[in-house]
């Protein structure tokens, strides 16, 4: 880690210590709540990621662009299913509560993090009407893929071997998932659906076995990572992937997560590029199912740039 940085996070550290220890009554809790919620959400303390995000984000009053459009979208559809792939601690699946006939999935692969979820949906209001799938989402069932997890930074874990070559990499054998084979058919029949895929590159893979649920759903609004780095490392091509999400939805990207503004887009040349030299594409991508009505989906809190 540069310097810079060091200093940068230590000073914040210090800043946030005192209101750390008035809210949760030490500096590293094992359960935390969100902003604006109220579910108790169980996390690993000696993870630096988790103590990031759950406990000195919500502190300095911070909402990820993922959870923004997690709460928004789901009080604007009601959805029949909501699908959170790559749960990770739960930010999004245990940051808000469900209508009444919503049905909802998280899938994690982390073996590590398993446990915790559990006690999460225990704590949840809706627990009954909550699922955590454990395993790699993919394109294919399996009973022993690899999965490769730094314990000190969660935020990384993923199936690409090249994305975690670090000392802490901790490498676990799990089962992998084609979400097509988990969501009964009966339950997205005609249905909408809102999902949520960040699973660092394995995007373009998981949806493979994503596709039929998605062409039985009525509409389908889903929130994606989109990194051109990782998609090919997972061996994929990014062109070839955006065009196939290109085929079945119309696709925005989030130009800012401040005043939650999308951004039409319709071809891969069309995205922010990085200022580096490798020319890298990082974005988050709002997929709404092929001219489909803005206003049916469309929360009023968000709004689509003329370009």
């Amino acid at each position: 880690m540069k310097l810079g940085k060091y200093i940068e996070r230590t000073v914040k550290a210090i800043l946030l210590a005192p209101l750390t220890l008035i809210r949760y009554g030490t500096l590293r809790p094992n359960r935390v709540k969100l902003r604006d919620c109220d579910n108790w959400i169980y996390i690993n303390p000696k993870d630096r990621r988790a103590i990031k995000k759950f406990v000195r984000d919500p502190i300095r009053k911070r909402i990820s662009p993922p959870l923004c459009f997690w709460r928004d979208f789901l009080a604007k559809l009601e959805p029949g299913v909501a699908i959170d792939i790559g749960v990770n601690y739960g930010e999004c699946i245990f940051g808000t509560r469900y209508p009444i006939n919503t049905k909802v999935f998280g899938f994690e692969a982390n073996p590590s993090i398993a446990p915790l979820l559990q006690k999460s949906r225990i704590a949840h209001h809706d627990a009954e009407r909550i699922t955590i799938i454990e395993g790699l989402v993919s394109d294919t069932n399996a009973e022993d893929v690899e999965f490769y997890a730094d314990p000190t930074w969660s935020g990384t874990g993923s199936a690409i071997s090249s994305l975690n070559v670090s000392n802490n990499i901790v490498t676990s054998h799990i089962p992998s998932r084609r979400i097509d084979s988990v969501i009964p058919r009966n339950q997205v029949d005609n249905a909408s659906l809102l999902f949520k895929m960040d699973i660092e590159g394995y995007e373009s893979i998981a949806f493979e076995g994503f596709w039929e649920t998605i062409d039985a759903a009525k509409l389908v609004i889903g929130f994606v990572e989109f990194d051109t780095t990782y998609i090919r490392e997972a061996g994929s091509s990014p062109e070839e992937y955006f065009s196939k999400l290109a085929d079945r939805f119309d696709i925005y990207y989030l130009s800012s997560s401040y005043t939650k503004t999308l951004v039409p887009v319709l071809s891969l040349d069309e995205l922010p590029v990085s200022r580096a030299s490798d020319k890298r594409v990082h974005t988050d991508l709002l997929l709404s199912t092929r001219n489909s009505k803005q206003s049916d989906w469309l929360p009023k809190q968000w709004s689509i740039s003329d370009r």
